[in-house]
């Protein structure tokens, strides 16, 4: 599209703390795509993120003073972007909520049989006392042997201790586990209800994605051909840039129905996906995705060659749980915690070549776009959030 990336990306330059890639260049970004896993920046400070949006800011004057019409068109995109963004933060948290109701649920579940066989036998426990005592008598040959002991040693209390605790301890721990089962079952039925709640946030969630991702292909296909009408005039202001040929909205739907390389989508653990359940991105050797992920990135990558005249640079793609060790033992402030990064789950990538800076137009690029392929910039990771990493985009599932 032509949108920012075309009309301000002959004219800025990167902000602070971006890369200094040549938009120019098809192969740019090509080193940072062969970097190790790992290799992400280090941490924005305040001062870098102030002076990347203020880089921003002028790229949006830049355009407003070249063509007032496209500028309206380009903010009203990046508007409806944002908000599909946001949507796919709030599907990703939902089914996160719904994933920890669903374990919960069925560990209520598990607490709850194990109550009930074990009740069961206690059940069996006090019927074979009560047909003891009825056969036997009140005294069964037991309880006659221990009064003999006792009141030998003319120990009364202790006689009378020993009848209470052998006579009831059944009816005791049945009673006990009876009450338990009682509330292992009200605990159940709770987390099946908590279960059936996240599970329909979830499912809300979604479908405003679909709602926001529509009005923001809507508006993408209404600023391409408002751009397209107005190219001649572009070109007398002396605004030239690659990226005219806007993204194929049409492209999508291909995308989608793209066979993916494996059908394993097995929920593995966190850094432990096996390579039948991670697909490669083309272009990207050595970095690995879950399989719709792995496909939306090679869409995304391919749309913004096409629309840009560069390729995409990735720096990190799914990260092993040894991988995780690895960077947390090599930047220990920096790095989460292994086994709970993002892109263990192998849906989360990182990205350089300027999308690495919020100023740049390539950063732009990917805010108005990422959506379009399902990929989201989560909001921990915003300019306002707890850890500002414009670098860092996630695979909405």
């Amino acid at each position: 599209m032509i949108a920012i990336a075309t009309l301000a990306m002959g004219l800025a330059t990167p902000a602070a703390g971006a890369s200094a890639a040549d938009p120019s260049d098809p192969t740019a970004g090509s080193d940072a795509q062969k970097a190790r896993p790992g290799a992400e920046p280090e941490p924005l400070t305040p001062q870098e993120v102030k002076a990347q949006l203020a880089q921003a800011e002028k790229l949006r004057t830049q355009l407003a003073g070249a063509d007032k019409e496209i500028a309206a068109a380009t903010a009203e995109l990046s508007e409806l972007a944002a908000k599909s963004g946001a949507a796919m933060d709030a599907v990703s948290r939902a089914r996160a909520a719904e994933k920890a109701a669903r374990t919960k649920e069925q560990q209520q579940l598990a607490r709850l049989k194990k109550l009930t066989a074990q009740a069961a036998q206690a059940r069996r426990d006090v019927d074979a006392m009560a047909y003891d005592a009825y056969v036997n008598g009140s005294s069964s040959l037991r309880d006659v042997a221990a009064i003999v002991e006792l009141s030998q040693r003319g120990n009364d209390a202790a006689l009378i201790d020993y009848l209470a605790k052998n006579r009831f301890a059944e009816g005791k721990r049945y009673a006990a586990l009876a009450t338990a089962q009682r509330q292992a079952a009200q605990e159940a039925v709770a987390a099946r209800r908590e279960r059936e709640a996240a599970t329909d946030r979830a499912e809300a969630a979604q479908r405003q994605v679909q709602r926001s991702v529509a009005a923001q292909q809507a508006a993408l296909v209404a600023l391409q051909k408002r751009a397209a009408g107005r190219r001649a005039e572009l070109d007398k202001l002396g605004v030239a840039a690659p990226g005219t040929s806007g993204v194929d909205v049409a492209s999508l739907t291909t995308m989608t129905s793209t066979p993916l390389c494996t059908q394993d989508s097995g929920d593995y653990a966190n850094g432990m996906f096996p390579a039948t359940a991670l697909c490669g991105v083309d272009g990207f050797p050595g970095h690995m995705m879950r399989p719709a992920a792995a496909r939306a990135l090679t869409a995304l990558a391919a749309a913004y060659r096409k629309d840009t005249g560069t390729n995409l640079c990735v720096t990190d793609t799914y990260r092993s749980y040894a991988a995780q060790v690895d960077v947390k033992a090599r930047k220990p402030t920096l790095a989460a915690t292994p086994g709970t990064s993002n892109h263990g789950l192998g849906l989360a990538v990182d990205l350089c070549g300027g999308i690495d800076s919020f100023g740049t137009v390539q950063h732009q690029w990917m805010q108005q776009h990422a959506p379009l392929f399902g990929f989201y910039h989560p909001s921990w990771a915003q300019p306002g959030g707890s850890k500002p990493e414009p670098w860092h985009w996630e695979f909405a599932q």
